[in-house]
């Protein structure tokens, strides 16, 4: 896999991104009453190009899981797929919502991975200052998590949530 292919990914719609997913859809589990036990709301989605899986079950509502599976199938990947880090800086990050965040994300990983997860050797390379990148990192406890494993795996001390 090459840059374009994981970010070409990572720029789809939902729609064109889960055209590239086997999607199966089975009975949710947990509390739910009537609804859960007897209609298939779960979506499970496979990513045939990258084999990452992605579920939800969030709601009853097919229609929802579906969206939200997605959305997670996005974060999976800009978490899961390194690449070498591009030249140049990343910019400005948008919003955590934004349909370009799984992007910015992935591009931010992997300067990071990089300069194996010093944030001050990251820093110039993104384009952003030391503190502005903790704190968007700090924005998502699942990107949090997984940039302190990965500065565990260097040794490096876990990072402090900015207050």
């Amino acid at each position: 896999m090459d840059t374009q292919e994981r970010n070409a990914w990572l720029s789809l719609d939902e729609e064109a991104l889960a055209k590239q997913c086997r999607i199966d859809t089975c009975r949710g589990t947990g509390p739910g009453g009537q609804k859960r036990n007897k209609t298939s709301s779960m979506v499970r989605l496979l990513h045939l190009p990258s084999g990452i899986l992605s579920e939800n079950d969030e709601t009853r509502s097919q229609h929802l899981n579906r969206i939200y599976a997605i959305r997670n199938l996005r974060m999976k990947l800009a978490l899961g797929v390194r690449l070498p880090a591009e030249n140049g800086p990343i910019g400005e990050p948008p919003g955590v919502n934004s349909d370009r965040y799984a992007l910015w994300l992935a591009r931010i990983l992997d300067a990071l991975e990089a300069v194996e997860y010093r944030l001050s050797d990251a820093a110039p390379v993104t384009g952003l200052g030391t503190g502005k990148l903790v704190k968007e990192l700090a924005k998502n406890p699942a990107v949090w998590q997984f940039v302190n494993s990965r500065r565990t795996a260097f040794e490096l001390p876990l990072l402090k949530t900015p207050r």
